[in-house]
Order: C-alpha cells, then sequence, then structure tokens
C-alpha cells in the first residue's frame, strides 16, 4: 500500500481552508499565503477540484473560490479519488495476474476501507475528533481498539 501523497495532504487543507471560510470566496493568492504553497500549485490542485465540482470559482476583485457543497456532504473518499486515485493492496494491472497471494482478500479489503472512507466527511476531517469503530470489531479486534488510533 502506498502512503497518502503530498497533493492529497494539501488538498485536505486547500478543502479545510475553504469549508472555514464558509460563504467568502478565498483567492489562490489567500490560500498560497494560509497554507505556504504556490499559487501555481494550488492552481494545479484545485482545477480536479473545480471540474468535479466540489468546488466553484467566483470572478472579480473580490472573488476566488468556495465549496459547492456544505463539508458534511463532501466525503473524504471523493477527495481521495481525486487527489491521490483509488486506495490499492495490490498494483498489478491485471488482478488475475497470480503475482499476489489471494487476490481476493485485498480486493475486498480494499472495497472495506473505500467504504469506511466514504463515511466520513470533511467535517468529520476538521472536528478532528477519533472516529468511532463499530463495537463488534473494536471489542474482537486489539489492533483497531489500541494500535492505530483510529
Amino acid at each position: 500500500m502506498s502512503n497518502l501523497k503530498t497533493s492529497l495532504k494539501i488538498g485536505l487543507q486547500i478543502m479545510e481552508a475553504l469549508a472555514r471560510a464558509e460563504d467568502h470566496p478565498v483567492s489562490v493568492r489567500e490560500l498560497s499565503a494560509q497554507l505556504n504553497q504556490s499559487e501555481k500549485y494550488l492552481e494545479q490542485l484545485m482545477l480536479p477540484l473545480r471540474r468535479s465540482r466540489l468546488l466553484v470559482s467566483m470572478r472579480g476583485p473580490h472573488g476566488g473560490y468556495q465549496l459547492s457543497r456544505p463539508p458534511g456532504k463532501i466525503t473524504l473518499l471523493e477527495i481521495m479519488m481525486l487527489m491521490q486515485g483509488p486506495l490499492t493492496f495490490c498494483d498489478c494491472p491485471n488482478r488475475e495476474c497470480g503475482e499476489c497471494v489471494s487476490p481476493t482478500i485485498w480486493q475486498t479489503l480494499e472495497t472495506c476501507i473505500e467504504t469506511s472512507i466514504a463515511a466520513v466527511t470533511l467535517a468529520d476531517v476538521m472536528a478532528s475528533h477519533p472516529l468511532q469503530v463499530p463495537d463488534q470489531i473494536a471489542l474482537t479486534q486489539t489492533w483497531v481498539r489500541d494500535g492505530l488510533g483510529i
């Protein structure tokens, strides 16, 4: 499994900054100063967010970018898929290549993780509180309860 890409991390910072601005459009220049990133890099990252309609742009002297929906209606999976792509354990282009031991298990885990990530919203990410793990998992899986800090 690969690490989180910088584009996802900065993309989340962009989304959080826009969510905190509420109804006030934020310019790329303001985001650049706030996030300590170049305007050019932020514009590149914002392009897929705008194309996917997670962001809307406003023109004019008081223009900038805003979220298209409330933070509670934007999922972490939407942002992740745009900024990083799907989470994969097996990087083989052909899922039946035979190099991965038990590819069905890895594909099932990928689906479970994506389903979990889809349940997390931008508002949840901004709240920075621990996620609730279902009791049946927390009670039986000590690595979930004790080891990952979920």
